[in-house]
């Protein structure tokens, strides 16, 4: 069974070539940020569920990576910590994280796309999943267009 959320992604609408974000002004497509995150993910041990969230026009400029059922690693959290550590090895960098509870949202960073990292692995059903948005006009313009329909 596959267990997924949708995390809010928030901070959309940057303006700029992204250089200083993410410590490089790197162009990534999503589909290489899908990648870097599946990469990352997969040596940690999580495999991707089989939804996709993302609405068909968003597809170039947002990416949701969930794990499929991440309870049934013999250490989630520290699969999750690797996962983290991965990507900043893959050139993210680490931004503000917020904890509450059992709940851990991260912010990475690299070029034009931000990527919240979340995950929740107390007691019950557990998840870890991954959002991002590419950070520039264009995809602004398609946020406001297609999210708020």
């Amino acid at each position: 069974m596959a267990t997924g959320v949708v995390l809010l992604v928030g901070g959309c609408g940057g303006e700029g070539d992204g250089a200083g974000k993410g410590g490089s002004g790197v162009s990534l497509t999503a589909a290489q940020v899908d990648k870097e995150i599946g990469a990352a993910a997969g040596a940690a041990g999580f495999t991707k569920a089989s939804f996709d969230t993302v609405k068909p026009k968003l597809k170039e400029c947002m990416i949701n990576w969930a794990a499929d059922e991440p309870g049934r690693e013999a250490d989630p959290k520290k699969a999750y910590a690797d996962t983290l550590a991965g990507l900043v090895k893959a050139g993210w960098a680490k931004g503000e994280t917020s904890r509450k509870g059992t709940a851990d949202v991260q912010i990475l960073t690299k070029g034009d796309w931000t990527v919240r990292a979340g995950s929740d692995l107390g007691e019950g059903i557990k998840m870890v999943a991954f959002a991002g948005v590419l950070e520039t006009p264009k995809c602004t313009d398609l946020y406001v267009t297609e999210l708020g329909k």
